[in-house]
This record gives structure tokens, sequence and C-alpha cells, in this order.
């Protein structure tokens, strides 16, 4: 690593810098582990009830944080000069007792074992890719070819494992871009809720985000940048729409059929097929009375169009992430917004949601040899699990109502109070936003000023619910007729018709859709019985609540389906099927887990369930369960299916 510039250079970055981390680094270039001692142990993690942000700066005095920084410029300017080496990585002992001294906490071992993946300390990779690469190199017939639906964040992680290993792969893509969701969402203000130092690849860091919650178009960049740097756009077919898929048990293979972009049927056969459709990709149109009879302008959140908004009165329909989102830019062009709620969300303060990564930090990041990595366990640690005890149901908790344990309940106080903070003079709608179910029961919002903008004189918030659309506006529920020019449809997806409009037969003829019906269910969120070498990547029960970031999800699940591709380079002719009964019992397991959770609670009315209340979007499991179930191919789990033998 060249690390560039002087001693005044590094000084300058440093004070941007989080000091535990530093430590860390200090550690391991030198070995040393007195920077690990009682002398420089951090005061604890102090999180705020009702702030997602916690202060882990440390509490280090003056001298104490002037002696850290010097040392820091010593050591890392021999590195500089060539008169000090990297050190050795951390094994897991020594990782482990680090991440519990850098945040003053008891970490779990299994905790620590997944940070070294994800900070790439351990290659992940070295558990499937020696033998796949061997394989793939001495198969004698016909060489393995995956058909990858979907260019998002999920189908490109897919190729680039692929490429890895040397495996053939296509993907057929029905944009005309790569992306997924952060290519059709455009709306103002559009961005993630996870700071993307975490929300981005293990394997693929940027050190060069602009700020800790970027927005759409940055985020766009740095997944258009992965499909160049990985390699894999001369795979990508834009403009294809998968219709069908069926699996051929006698030549174990899928047959794939798409249309191109001239509208012509095309095929295509695939010893696996990898689903990286998303969840969120389809839009929900609401079933409202006369939405059609309306004559002005309309338009969903995910089809943002760019009209001018000035001088014009606009309806929003819906209170979700995506409303959230878009309301304060939009409030502020329009000359009135009348918001339409069905129920109200959760929504955290975020002092830091606009905060720009400090320049420092940008240059930590890029040239001070390991603070990337521990930069990357910590923004895990911290905005993972940590929210985890919050979510699940005490069974001896007085009020089950409106809340699932002490900590949950405890949230849920802190933030009605936020709730009437920022809607100063409008008090008479603290009642109408406040959930009737407990906090993270639906993913907790970020706020970007959400109350402030509801209580502007020109924005009415209806809670009413609505009766109809007329040509010229909304009549809601009490009767009152809005006049409305404009209205917006951010009324979300349709998450549970998952790899829909697609149909997907498997062995005898079964079609995908009518064996899930409405409780879509899958081994691990991936595969399902019936439809052998079919990978469902976040599938059924993958999505995540209380924290974290989804690409973390579905990297997890591409290691798995690694392992799986693992088994059919061993050789010709083959294909896995989970069991039946291996399915069914995962899956009980797993919704007997959902319904002690926040987001299993009877009161959530949500895209996350299914009309009999099943929850079959979210994973029951925390970041760090999650890994440990995933991480593991078992082969017993699975018919390895052959030639002549799988009527």
């Amino acid at each position: 690593m060249k690390i560039p510039g002087d001693d005044d250079t590094l000084r300058q970055a440093l004070e941007d810098v989080n000091l535990p981390n530093l430590l860390l680094v200090l550690a391991t270039i030198t070995g040393d582990d007195s920077w690990l001692g009682e002398e420089f142990a951090p005061a604890p993690i102090v999180a705020p009830e009702g702030s997602l942000f916690p202060d882990d700066s440390g509490g280090y005095s003056t001298s104490q944080r002037a002696r850290i920084l010097e040392a820091a410029v010593k050591i890392i300017g021999e590195v500089r000069a060539g008169h000090q080496d990297l050190g050795a990585t951390p094994n897991l002992e020594r990782f482990h007792r680090m991440l519990q001294f850098s945040t003053g906490e008891v970490i779990d071992q299994e905790m620590a074992a997944m940070l070294l993946e994800e900070t790439r300390f351990v290659d992940r990779d070295e558990q499937w890719l020696p033998a796949l690469e061997k394989l793939n190199r001495e198969r004698s017939g016909e060489a393995l070819h995956v058909v990858i639906i979907g260019a998002g964040m999920s189908g490109l992680g897919t190729a680039a494992k692929l490429k890895r290993a040397g495996i053939g792969f296509t993907i057929l893509e029905k944009n005309a871009a790569v992306g997924g969701t952060w290519y059709e969402n455009r709306y103002p203000d559009c961005g993630v809720d996870t700071p993307n130092h975490f929300y981005s690849y293990s394997f693929h860091r940027n050190a060069k985000w602009s700020s800790y919650f970027s927005k759409r178009d940055e985020l766009y960049t740095y997944f258009e940048q992965c499909a160049d740097e990985f390699g894999v756009r001369e795979h990508i077919r834009f403009n294809c729409t998968v219709t069908e898929m069926c699996f051929d048990p006698a030549r174990l293979c899928w047959d794939v059929t798409f249309e191109d972009q001239t509208g012509g049927t095309q095929h295509l056969q695939a010893s696996a097929v990898v689903s990286a459709v998303g969840q969120l990709n389809r839009p929900s149109r609401p079933d409202i009375e006369g939405l059609d009879d309306f004559q002005g302008a309309m338009w969903h959140s995910a089809r943002w169009q760019d009209e001018d908004l000035s001088g014009k009165r606009v309806g929003v329909i819906g209170t979700g992430c995506s409303c959230v989102q878009l309301l304060p830019k939009t409030a502020a062009q329009a000359a009135h917004t009348v918001v339409f709620q069905r129920t109200p969300h959760w929504v955290a303060p975020a002092r830091d949601y606009y905060k720009p990564v400090e320049p420092g930090l940008l240059w930590a990041l890029q040239y001070i040899p390991y603070y990337a990595e521990f930069h990357r366990a910590r923004m895990i640690l911290v905005f993972g699990d940590r929210s985890w005890p919050a979510v699940v149901a005490d069974p001896d908790w007085q009020d089950q109502s409106v809340s699932v344990n002490e900590a949950n309940h405890a949230m849920r106080s802190v933030l009605i109070e936020f709730i009437k903070e920022g809607l100063g003079a409008k008090q008479s709608y603290v009642e109408h936003c406040i959930p009737k179910f407990p906090v993270w029961g639906k993913r907790l919002i970020v706020d970007n000023g959400w109350y402030e903008t509801l209580a502007r004189e020109d924005v009415t918030l209806v809670p009413q619910g609505i009766d109809r659309v007329t040509a010229t506006g909304i009549v809601s529920a009490d009767g009152e007729h809005h006049d409305l020019d404009v209205l917006i449809l951010a009324t979300g997806f349709e998450s549970n018709r998952l790899l829909s409009p697609m149909r997907v037969l498997g062995l005898g003829g079964q079609e995908l859709s009518e064996v899930w019906g409405d409780a879509a269910n899958a081994y691990k969120g991936t595969t399902v019985p019936g439809f052998p070498n079919l990978f469902c990547l976040y599938g059924p029960n993958t999505n995540i609540v209380h924290g974290g970031s989804i690409i973390y999800q579905i990297e997890c699940q591409i290691h798995y389906v690694m392992q799986c591709l693992t088994v059919l380079a061993a050789g010709e002719g083959r294909a896995l099927d989970v069991r039946s009964e291996v399915n069914s019992a995962y899956n009980e397991s797993v919704q007997s887990l959902s319904a002690g959770l926040a987001w299993g609670h009877p009161s959530v009315d949500s895209w996350y369930k299914n009309k009999a209340g099943q929850v079959v979007n979210n994973s029951p499991f925390s970041l760090q369960k999650f890994w440990a179930v995933t991480h593991d191919f078992d082969e017993s789990d699975y018919r390895l299916l052959s030639h002549g033998a799988n009527e």
C-alpha cells in the first residue's frame, strides 16, 4: 500500500478518524498488544434512546488523544517510508479480542468469525473456490453454464463469483442498464437507510462514498462501476425479459425462454438458474375506486416523472419509506401537498442523515493500512444486530398490545416524544402519527425531516383513508374532496409475488406460483423442493427489518449457492433438489421464530405477511445467525439427481 503525503497530511487526516479503530490499526501493524491494554480502553458505546447513531468515539481525554495520534503519525509514517512492515492480519482469537476491546462489549466469537470474512481478513471464497476451479478445469463433458436473471446487486454479486471461479454464465436483465432498484427508483431524495460503508460488497468496498447515507445517483454509479470492474458486462443481455423457465428432468437442465429488445422470443439452456430479481421491483398499483378516472398527471414513485410541480396541488398516497424520502423536496416545490395515510410508520431520528464523509476519513479509508477493514466491522456492529434484543418478544412483558419487551417499549416512548417535537404547532396530528404496532414491526424509517414537513402550512395529512378517486382529486373517507393536479402513488411493490410474472415449471410440470400460492417458502430462502438447480437470491424470508444491509444477506446466499455449484461441477448430469421434509422442517422453524418477533406481532399489517398472517418476506434471524445458517452446505439436505433416476 502506497501512503501519499507527509506527516502533516497524516495528522490532518487523523483528526477525523475513530480512535478505537485507529488503536486496532496500530496493534495490527506493530503486533504490540499494549495498544489493546487498559490504558487505552475506550469508554462504552453510548446509544441515546431513540437515536440510530451512538457515540462510539471512545471518550478519550485530550492527553490520551494526543498520545494516540502522535504514535499513529510515527508508526504509519514508518510504514510510508518503508521502515515498518504491515504486520500479520489477526487470527480469530486476536480479532475477537480486538473487537471486544474497541467496543467495550461482550461479542460472540461467531460474530467475530463472520466479521473476519466481512473485512476480508479471511477470504470466504476459499471454502469453495479451490475445489470449484479444479473441477471446472478437469470437467471432461459439457461445462456448467448458469443463467442469472437480473443485473441488480444480487445478479452482479453472483456474476463476480462465477467469473472468479471460471464458470460460464449469462445475465438476462429486463432494463437497459444494471443496478436494479437503483436504476429504477429516481424519486427526490431516494437513497439508502444503511450507512453505505456497510451497504456495499464486502469484496468490493468503496472508499470514496461522499456521504454516510448516499443518494440514488451515487449508488447507481457504484453498481455501474462494479459491472465493469468485475468484468461481467459482456455477459449481460439487456432489455431481455424472462417469460418462462422449465426444468428438463431428462437432460437435468433448465430451458429459459425470454423476450429480447425486439420483442422476439429467445431460448437459453442452463445447468442452473439464479433468480436475482429482488422483492421490490414490480410497483404495486393500489386497488382504489376511480383511480383510472383521475385526469391529472399520475405516476408511481418507482417510475418517477420529472415534472415541474411548482404551483400545483400534489397528492401522495402512502406513508412508507418512499413517501418519507420524497416528501420534503416535493412539498418544497409544490403549492400544496396532501398526504393520504393508511397507517403511520415509526420514524427514527438521524442527525447524520445528510452528513458528508469527513475529508480525513475519506483519506484514511484509502490510505491507512487496515483502517477500512476495522471501519466496516464497526459499521456492522453498530448498525447490525445491536437492535436485535429489542425485537424479540418477552413472554413475561405485560403490555403486549403495542410493544414486545422493555427495550422495545422504551424506544416507543422516545419516538413518540420525537413525533411531538417534530410536529411543532400541529399537535393535532400526533395521534395520527403514532403507530399502533411495536417499533420494528416494520422497518424503522430514517428521518429526513418528515415530521417537520408534515408541520408545514402547505402540507396536509389525511389519516381517515380514501373513499374514491375522482377526475379532479380524491374523496377521503370523511367525505371531503381534495382537489389535485398531480397524484403520486408511493404504494410499494408486489413483494409477495416472488419471481412473478415468470412462469417457472419444475419436476412433473408443477408451477412454482401454484406450489407457493400465498405462502412462498424456500430452504434457507434459496432452494425449493421440486425445482432442482434453481437458486433464489433475496428469496422468501431473507429480508431484514432490525437493521443491516441487504447486500450482506445476499452475499451469505451467494456463498451458499457457490457451494451448491461445486457439487454440480463434480460430475456430468447432476441436479440438486432440496428434500421436501428438510424444507418443511426449516420453514416450520422460520414461522415459529417469526411469530415471536416484532414484525410477527398480530397488530402488524404489512407486506411482510401473507393473507393468513404468516411472515413470508423477512428473515427470523439476526445477521450473525443468518450467516451461520447459510455458511455451510450439507449435501444430505438434498437429493442428488442423475440421468435416468429422476421420474
